[in-house]
């Protein structure tokens, strides 16, 4: 078999040599032989001779000197080989990755959470996730409503899990449960055994609660103007651990999610119901838009509703 009559050189691989080429050159170079290739890769002999023929015409260059029945490397097939071996090396590495992250193996997980939630879901479902998927780096980013929105509007998060809004196009939200905002009070403040309270009884209660910045201050915010007063604030702290804290210390009450409590028994504090306009939540998962969300993404998100559900089967 004659060679093609081309220009012994190898300039910059053309966008139209395809992985096949390389494979089926490859394994000629292996086997010295378009024969015995042929028979490994279980194709036809005059295919494998017809790409080997091409991928020459798209380089412009003879890659193999044809001795009788067998083949040799030239140069330029030596210098292409050494190039495409690295080729298919990153592709298959790069096949592997992606194998490896749909599989649930490894990758690198950003989920951004509410305080409200941090202690009471975040902790069993790391460990429920742990166990599953040792291989996957968790990064749990605690920040209020406003700001989860905000980053995963932004696609930094793969999701975010706190109050529901409902508000913006560019998230898509999944509904966990819901839950009332009650007044957190030691079991020694007078109003520890009402059945429940209402907002404009608070209006004379000094009161320990999170900063302007948080979407639930606007909640509360709102629902003592509807009840035509203001709340009397003592502190503003925008840690909710220490909000309990300071409370169980200070005696003074709160406003906060009964849910809050869940994992924190040991602080002694109550919950009583508050009767006003706008104090019930919905909790659950905001999804980047577009719905292309990571299989660890949603495994996470799948152990959070479990959690929540367990806890609230618990609760009830």
């Amino acid at each position: 078999m004659n060679s093609p009559e081309v220009p012994d050189k190898v300039g910059p691989v053309p966008p139209s040599v395809d992985v096949r080429q390389l494979r089926y050159f490859l394994a000629v170079a292996e086997a010295s032989s378009f024969t015995r290739a042929a028979e490994r890769l279980k194709v036809s002999q005059p295919s494998i001779s017809q790409q080997i023929k091409d991928l020459e015409g798209l380089l412009g260059a003879t890659l193999f000197d044809r001795l009788g029945k067998t083949v040799r490397l030239t140069q330029a097939g030596l210098a292409f080989r050494s190039g495409a071996e690295v080729v298919l090396r990153k592709l298959d590495e790069a096949c592997a990755a992606v194998e490896q992250v749909e599989g649930l193996l490894s990758g690198h997980l950003h989920v951004g959470v509410i305080p409200a939630v941090a202690v009471p879901w975040i902790p069993p479902v790391l460990e429920r996730f742990a166990e599953a998927f040792p291989g996957i780096t968790v990064s749990v980013h605690e920040r209020s409503s406003n700001e989860v929105e905000t980053e995963v509007e932004a696609d930094r998060l793969d999701l975010g899990i706190g109050v529901l809004t409902y508000t913006s196009r560019a998230i898509a939200y999944e509904r966990i449960t819901s839950t009332e905002i009650g007044l957190l009070v030691p079991r020694r403040h007078p109003l520890a055994r009402a059945s429940q309270v209402d907002v404009a009884t608070l209006a004379s209660e000094r009161l320990i609660l999170l900063p302007e910045a948080f979407q639930l201050r606007d909640m509360l915010e709102e629902a003592f103007r509807d009840a035509k007063c203001r709340p009397r604030v003592a502190f503003e702290l925008n840690n909710i651990d220490a909000i309990l804290a300071a409370v169980a210390r200070t005696g003074l009450p709160t406003l906060l999610p009964s849910i809050v409590l869940q994992g924190r028994k040991s602080l002694g504090l109550e919950v009583i119901p508050v009767v006003g306009e706008g104090l019930r939540l919905d909790l659950g998962l905001m999804w980047p838009a577009g719905g292309n969300h990571s299989p660890a993404a949603r495994r996470f998100a799948e152990m959070t509703a479990e959690v929540a559900a367990s806890q609230s089967a618990r609760t009830s």
